[in-house]
């Protein structure tokens, strides 16, 4: 069962994957139709997205370039502040990529978490009358997990919080350079958008790792199907560019099912 709940977990990211690769060509699989048309609108949700985090990212790549110009001309007016600015946006950039490290690390942890309760299931179906050190164990990690994600979920709003802080201080820092330089504007104006573009950049992320997640939960149940019916002629033309996932995902579901009648062979 240990080896079912495994081969479960690896199946399940199998399934994903497949489904990721073979949804364009289910639209002739009526069963299918929802999770296609859903799939269908959140890419262009996602190419949307991305189409502005790379506007986004030309506008603050070009401001920079623009800044770096506008400072060499005003190193006089306001150095200080200028320093200060480029600590401020150094300091944006090191949060944002802690950000992506802790949204990575959780979905680790989410992934560990859903193995760990199908282990527990399997455990307690195995053997329904005991608790077993296994469980119990699986049980304590299971609670550390859960942990984990929520300190997880607090340093994400630390670091929001952060952001938003050092958002503010941009603003904040700006004004004082336009009391400096006085009369230049250009530099005002480069460093508005560079703080714009940058509070732009995080919330496209933020809005495109949702949609992933909407996405993945669509793959997989893409995927499910897919295996399960791997006979169908209509599933075995949608996965045949990717053939060899098709197979690896169908012999894991064939191994599940001898183990599990492997364990009820042995619970006679």
């Amino acid at each position: 069962m240990t080896d079912a709940a495994f081969e479960t977990h690896l199946m399940q990211d199998g399934e994903e994957i497949l489904g990721a690769y073979c949804w364009e060509k289910i639209e002739h699989i009526e069963e299918l139709s929802m999770q296609y048309w859903s799939l269908r609108r959140l890419k262009l949700g996602e190419k949307s997205i991305l189409s502005q985090i790379k506007d986004a990212e030309n506008i603050l790549a070009s401001a920079q370039k623009q800044r770096a110009s506008e400072v060499d001309r005003s190193i006089d007016l306001g150095e200080a502040f200028l320093d200060e600015r480029t600590t401020i946006l150094e300091s944006i950039k090191e949060l944002n990529n802690d950000r992506d490290l802790i949204i990575a690390e959780a979905a680790k942890t989410k992934k560990r978490h859903s193995a760990l309760k199908m282990k527990v299931k399997v455990l307690q179906e195995e053997d329904e009358a005991h608790e077993s050190s296994e469980i119990h164990e699986a049980r304590n990690e299971l609670a550390a997990l859960r942990k984990f994600f929520a300190t997880d979920k607090s340093r994400l709003d630390l670091i929001d919080a952060q952001l938003e802080q050092q958002n503010d201080q941009l603003d904040r820092n700006q004004g004082k350079i336009d009391l400096a330089s006085g009369p230049m504007n250009g530099v005002s104006k480069v460093f508005s958008l560079i703080s714009q573009a940058n509070r732009d950049i995080t919330k496209y992320r933020a809005d495109l790792g949702l949609i992933q997640e909407e996405q993945a939960i669509l793959f997989h149940e893409v995927g499910r199907f897919l295996n399960i019916n791997f006979r169908r002629i209509d599933c075995r033309e949608a996965c045949q560019d990717h053939e060899g996932i098709q197979e690896q995902t169908r012999l894991l579901r064939e191994s599940i099912d001898l183990n599990q009648k492997l364990v009820d062979r042995l619970g006679k």
